[in-house]
């Protein structure tokens, strides 16, 4: 069985020593050396962090499949091959694995891809390429992990998402190189402070001796210290000195050297370039009661709502119409769940949403459809949209009961050449025996509630003819 599961695999391992920078020699991603952002999102807390964000905050939504409808309307099909496949895309990964390490890959490198599995020509599988695996030359790619090789790819077995990169049209460029100086910054500031530590929180320490000492009596004095102090489980040990020295500390506090302040520097610069409110990531400086929950709602309202149709055009162009030309279907991450208010401020809006019926309503709520609740109701008199207006014609007429003869061979003759209740005019139907034009219009509103026809129409007005 073929499965990559997105596992990046090198030919060349990187060369990266635990404790030292390797900023300063990383090649940009143009290079070709777009495996060294590994590196950086595996040691770089707050990319982990951001990235991790947006990754689970894509593959929480859901990503049904929809058919397009006549009249402008949609239903979602769930038997479509490109449904089955967006929910089990292949036997080792879930929708939501694929999308969890979609996300996450396309956040650290610009760019990633999935390959079409074919069975007799028909697709049958999604599966993760790494994009540090993925060259483009003369028309066609090459996927290369060091275990795995396919050559001569074609575009129409790949499903490609990309960020605009600059200089080229075929790869996406990753946010991390916008960050390169802030990252490095933050890794040597890390690296200082793991240094501050290590040594007591003293990184210097003169002793002051009123004579001069030989070289073997400054190297015995200097290690005695560091065997004293060195360590920050020795902070605040008595020493004894010889001779008179006098023990100095050269140093600068966290505060002075505006350590904590570089610090958030470094992980607002890397929320503004991933387009993320620091609240969403539990960066509270600026957090008040009444701004962090409108925070949290603009991930999706304004981050994830402007990647998000990049994804959803992704599978439109290399999936749907590579694959399913024909069929009138559309995949479309769904906001509503997230974005929606609390209980008491949802339930406020749908009472004032007049426009709605109560079916749709409770399709918001996602509650069970009802019958008899698709239509909508007018509060005046409680009555269907399409007998309204006879029934106002009908409240300012006469309401007698009853009808002069020569009034209803008037009113039938009216009624003559209309075949359904929907072509009669109220208005022109009393027209010239408004007087006695309430028990007509009652009528007409009646057989149009009931579902009748002119036929039911003309006995009922016949019925109503004064003896």
């Amino acid at each position: 069985m073929f499965l990559s599961d997105g596992a990046l695999v090198t030919k060349t391992p990187l060369n990266i020593s635990v404790g030292s920078s390797y900023f300063p020699w990383m090649p940009p991603m143009s290079n070709g050396w777009p495996s060294a952002y590994a590196g950086i999102y595996s040691r770089q807390l707050w990319v982990y962090v951001v990235v991790s964000k947006r990754a689970r905050a894509t593959a929480r939504l859901p990503l049904p499949v929809y058919e397009r409808k006549a009249d402008n309307g949609r239903e979602r099909v769930d038997d479509h091959p490109m449904a089955r496949l967006l929910k089990n895309p292949n036997p080792g990964m879930t929708g939501h694995a694929l999308w969890l390490w979609t996300s996450s890959t396309f956040d650290i490198y610009g760019d990633t891809f999935w390959y079409k599995k074919r069975a007799r020509g028909q697709v049958v599988g999604l599966y993760p390429f790494h994009p540090s695996s993925m060259t483009y030359d003369d028309g066609a790619w090459t996927f290369d992990n060091g275990k795995l090789v396919l050559k001569d790819i074609p575009d129409s077995d790949l499903v490609r998402f990309r960020d605009f990169h600059p200089d080229s049209l075929a790869r996406g460029l990753s946010p991390l190189e916008p960050l390169r100086s802030t990252l490095e910054n933050e890794w040597s500031a890390r690296t200082a402070t793991s240094s501050f530590w290590k040594r007591g929180a003293r990184p210097a320490m003169s002793l002051n001796h009123k004579g001069e000492l030989s070289q073997p009596a400054q190297d015995r004095l200097k290690a005695q210290m560091d065997a004293v102090t060195a360590g920050a489980d020795k902070t605040g040990v008595t020493i004894v000195l010889e001779e008179g020295m006098e023990a100095k500390p050269m140093t600068l506090t966290a505060e002075e050297a505006q350590y904590i302040e570089t610090r958030k520097l470094n992980r607002e610069e890397v929320c503004a370039a991933y387009d993320m409110p620091p609240p969403a990531v539990h960066i509270l400086d600026r957090a008040t009661f009444s701004n962090i929950t409108e925070q949290f709602r603009s991930v999706y309202r304004d981050t994830m709502g402007a990647i998000l149709p990049g994804f959803e055009g992704a599978i439109e162009l290399d999936l749907r119409q590579a694959e399913w030309p024909d069929d009138n279907v559309y995949a479309e991450f769904l906001l509503d769940e997230v974005l929606r208010g609390d209980f008491e401020t949802r339930q406020g809006a749908l009472a004032q949403a007049s426009h709605m019926t109560i079916a749709e309503k409770r399709k918001v709520d996602n509650l069970p459809h009802i019958d008899g609740t698709d239509r909508v109701f007018l509060n005046a008199g409680i009555l269907p949209l399409d007998a309204i207006d006879a029934h106002a014609a009908a409240t300012v007429a006469n309401t007698n009961d009853s009808l002069p003869l020569a009034v209803a061979r008037s009113i039938m003759g009216r009624l003559s050449w209309q075949q359904s209740l929907e072509q009669v005019d109220p208005k022109s139907l009393v027209e010239g025996v408004e007087s006695t034009a309430g028990p007509v219009l009652q009528a007409l509103a009646l057989e149009r509630a009931n579902g009748g026809d002119v036929a039911s129409l003309r006995e009922r007005i016949s019925a109503l003819v004064k003896e």
